[in-house]
């Protein structure tokens, strides 16, 4: 309000008949024009803290990859040494395998020198027995008629004798 008296009274019919509606006009004019910016500027910020809240999963997302990611890279390690050792393992088997086919063939083939060994001492111990049986009688064959020689010469000496 002017205190001085240098401008000229306000008219207020006038100006609520004629500048009254303009100013509401202009006004709610700024009013949308408010809302609408205080909408782009709610809009903004929403779309501020959605970034923040991106920026955050985003973040968790590649935290939370890299440690899949490192897990799949150990796991594949792991795998790798794991098939490195069945490899390993298995050609140790496989060598163990050949020496003890080996040693089997060495085995059967003592084996069989030493059946055929035996049964040759057989056959001989057999041959012994029979030409010790064949000497065994023979000798008491002998012994018994030695026996009936010594018997007569004696019963000789007793016949001269008596």
């Amino acid at each position: 309000m002017q205190v001085s008296n240098d401008t000229p009274a306000l008219n207020y019919v006038e100006y609520f008949t004629k500048q009254l509606p303009v100013d509401l006009a202009t006004m709610a004019a700024l009013r949308d024009e408010l809302a609408i910016r205080q909408g782009a500027l709610s809009a903004a910020q929403d779309a501020i803290t959605d970034r923040t809240k991106a920026a955050e999963e985003l973040a968790k997302a590649k935290s939370d990859a890299d440690a899949m990611l490192a897990q799949a890279r150990q796991t594949l390690d792991d795998a790798k040494a794991s098939a490195s050792d069945s490899k390993t393992q298995a050609a140790d088997l496989e060598a163990q395998k050949v020496a003890v086919n080996a040693d089997l063939v060495t085995r059967e083939t003592n084996l069989a020198k030493r059946e055929k060994t035996a049964a040759a001492l057989d056959l001989h111990l057999k041959n012994l027995q029979d030409s010790l049986d064949a000497k065994e009688a023979k000798l008491f064959a002998d012994q018994a008629a030695l026996d009936a020689r010594v018997k007569a010469f004696q019963d000789k000496v007793a016949a001269l004798s008596a």
